[in-house]
Formats: structure tokens, C-alpha cells, sequence
């Protein structure tokens, strides 16, 4: 399985490196209004075992720009199916996103976001270095407003429809032993890639890489603690605009056994 995982995530790699450098060759890049600003992440996530092979999947994500300012919150759940033990689906989940105006470059309105989607994901090592692929789509209804000629603010609703793809290589290296388990530190890195099509969105190149390191703590077989450096590069849906945002993110796993699992 970690041969098979190593020719898959070589094949995706290729394509969304086409997809990025294609259309650089083609176009001249525009030039974008470009800022900088700082974030803090934090982010609480459990698993949930329901049978030997199906798991529940629940995460609050907690986003903030400068001064603890709210930028983005989501809750997100989802079934795993684990098929191997390195290798595991989830063919529906579902996560709502409040997002809000916030930074250097505000949005015109606060408009939420329900999204359907579904993962791969599988695992190799190379020697004591473990190696995640992980490939997601994801089927977005985004919120929209509209102002009336009277002044006043119209819901539209979740109107507006768009898909993205986001491939995460994610490394991991444990530091006081062979393999990560129960009283371990690791050091952890991870580069994700997304790309964006549909309504409204006028940038169809790779639109935001997110590039992490830090360092986590396994207790024991279910809590998991890490946290690190991570920037986020964010080209707004026009393709006119661009974020550039750096900081902490801290993210706390517990994983735990439903008393009724089968």
C-alpha cells in the first residue's frame, strides 16, 4: 500500500504542478494588490470509533486575523471508511463556515458557507519518516447579499456554486523513538495546495497554499497535541487581490471508542 500511495501522490503532484505552471506560460500575471497580516489558528478535532472499520469525524476550526479579530469558523463532521490500515475514504461529510469581514482586505458582506465534501487519504513511511497524502474535494454553496436600490441589505441565500480541489502532503518525524505513539515528540511539516472553479471565480490557477511547521506531543493513543508556524497565501476569487498571512496555529486531537461500537 505505501508503493501504491507513493505512485499516486507522484501523479497528483505532476498534475496540479501542470495546472499551476500551465497557464503562467500562456498569461502574463497580473498584478495584484498584496498585503500582509498576521493570523492565529486553533483548531479541536476527534474521531470517533463507531465499528473496526468506520469512524465519525468532528472538528471546530477557529480562525482569527491580528488582535484575535474573527476571520473564519467552522464546524466540520464526516464518515471515515478505513479500507486499510494505511489507506481510507470518506465518501460524504459536510462542514459549515461562518466567514467574516476581516483584515487588510474586508469582504462587501458576511457570506456563509455549506459545503459538502469527500477525502482520500493514504499513509507510507521512509524509514522513521511517515509520509500522508491527502486529496479532498469539495463542493461549495457560498451565501450571497445584494444591496436594493433603497439602501437596505437582501439575503440572497447560498446561490452561488463552486468546486475545489486541495491535495496535502504532510510529513512527520518522531524525535525520542522509532515510530509515533504514546509519549512522543515529532516534528511535523505539511504543504497544501488548493484550486478553485465556478460561479464567480475568475482566478482558475492554484488560489491558496497553506505551508505548515511545528512540533506535537502524543500522550498516549488518543490526545495529541501540536502546534507551529503556518502561511497562508490566499488569491481572492477575482484574482485582483492577495493575502499573505503568517502566524500560530494550534491544533488538539482526541480520539475516543463509542461505547457502542460494533
Amino acid at each position: 500500500m505505501g508503493k501504491q500511495c507513493l505512485h499516486v501522490s507522484k501523479v497528483v503532484f505532476l498534475l496540479i504542478t501542470l495546472l499551476a505552471v500551465g497557464p503562467r506560460l500562456l498569461l502574463a500575471q497580473k498584478d495584484r494588490e498584496t498585503v500582509n497580516q498576521s493570523i492565529q489558528w486553533f483548531a479541536l478535532s476527534t474521531s470517533i470509533k463507531l465499528s473496526e472499520r468506520a469512524y465519525l469525524l468532528l472538528e471546530g476550526q477557529f480562525r482569527q486575523v491580528a488582535n484575535f479579530k474573527p476571520m473564519q469558523y467552522q464546524l466540520r463532521t464526516g464518515l471515515e471508511i478505513k479500507l486499510k490500515n494505511h489507506f481510507s475514504v470518506v465518501p460524504i461529510a459536510y462542514v459549515y463556515t461562518w466567514n467574516y469581514q476581516y483584515g487588510k482586505q474586508p469582504a462587501v458582506y458576511q457570506n456563509h458557507e455549506h459545503r459538502i465534501w469527500q477525502q482520500v487519504a493514504c499513509k507510507h513511511s521512509i524509514g522513521i519518516f511517515s509520509v500522508d497524502h491527502r486529496l479532498r474535494p469539495e463542493q461549495r454553496f457560498i451565501q450571497q447579499h445584494s444591496k436594493m436600490p433603497n439602501g437596505d441589505v437582501f439575503d440572497d441565500g447560498y446561490t452561488v456554486n463552486q468546486f475545489r480541489l486541495r491535495y496535502r502532503l504532510m510529513g512527520r518525524l518522531p524525535l525520542n523513538s522509532k515510530e509515533i505513539g504514546a509519549k512522543t515528540f515529532y516534528v511535523s511539516v505539511y504543504d497544501e495546495i488548493f484550486m478553485s472553479w465556478g460561479e464567480r471565480v475568475a482566478y482558475s490557477e492554484p488560489d491558496q497554499n497553506r505551508i505548515y511547521a511545528g512540533i506535537g506531543y502524543q500522550f498516549d493513543d488518543a490526545f495529541g497535541l501540536q502546534g507551529g508556524f503556518l502561511y497562508q497565501m490566499l488569491v481572492k476569487s477575482n484574482g485582483a487581490m492577495q493575502e499573505n498571512n503568517l502566524g500560530l496555529i494550534v491544533q488538539m486531537n482526541y480520539n475516543v471508542k463509542w461505547s457502542g461500537s460494533l
